[in-house]
């Protein structure tokens, strides 16, 4: 990865330029890694947001994450609104170095997602206390996401409803962990590495996923 440079930009920071540079990537390569649907302004109050980039040598941009942080009844929670990389410089490891920097520093007690796309809740669950997706603590998805998206600034989460075993007395079958975001998006990539996942390790923690629907992951994270 000595081609790659990670670099981190608090919200007050973020300037016009950054915002164009993450738009155009995102909209080059939005559906590959993303929570959420173009439209949605992924960085909300500038004090409350953080900027993780990723840039070649020459500076071109090929990753960015952004999250939003709020308080809720259990401790602080970062919520990563946007993760994109750029198709040609996937499974280099980017996304998880992205969640890292934003991690690093952070103060949070735990780190969500929503997203289509497996590879962003992989990623994600690697700066968890747990360390692989398949070891996720869903019982901690399970007692403390409804707190979380109860106090949430982010619009888009704020009247999704929470879906599957975990969230619902009689959820659709093979439904554990998802939120109906009414988000559509062609997902022929993302059952692709979902279903590669499965064969490679047998299991996949966060059931199946609804037309319309993200998975929904939470993990604690380890204090540094």
């Amino acid at each position: 990865m000595s081609d790659l440079h990670f670099s981190v930009v608090k919200g007050v920071d973020i300037t016009d330029a950054h915002v164009a540079a993450c738009t155009d990537l995102f909209g080059a390569h939005y559906g590959v890694w993303s929570s959420r649907a173009a439209e949605q302004n992924p960085h909300l109050k500038p004090a409350h947001t953080t900027l993780a980039l990723c840039t070649l040598n020459d500076g071109t941009l090929v990753g960015h994450a952004f999250a939003t942080q709020w308080n809720y009844s259990n401790g602080l929670v970062s919520w990563v609104t946007q993760l994109v990389v750029h198709s040609k410089h996937r499974r280099r490891g980017i996304a998880t170095m992205l969640l890292h920097m934003l991690r690093n520093g952070s103060g949070s007690s735990a780190f969500g997602l929503v997203s289509s796309h497996p590879g962003a809740c992989i990623a994600l669950s690697a700066i968890g206390d747990r360390h692989w997706i398949n070891n996720i603590d869903l019982d901690f998805i399970r007692h403390n996401t409804p707190g979380m998206l109860s106090a949430t600034p982010v619009d888009y989460l704020k009247d999704a409803q929470l879906r599957g075993l975990l969230f619902e007395e009689r959820p659709i079958a093979g439904t554990i962990s998802s939120i109906d975001t009414k988000f559509y998006v062609n997902r022929d990539e993302p059952l692709a590495v979902l279903k590669a996942h499965v064969a490679s390790s047998g299991s996949w923690p966060l059931g199946e996923l609804l037309e319309g629907h993200e998975f929904l992951i939470v993990v604690k994270v380890p204090s540094l």
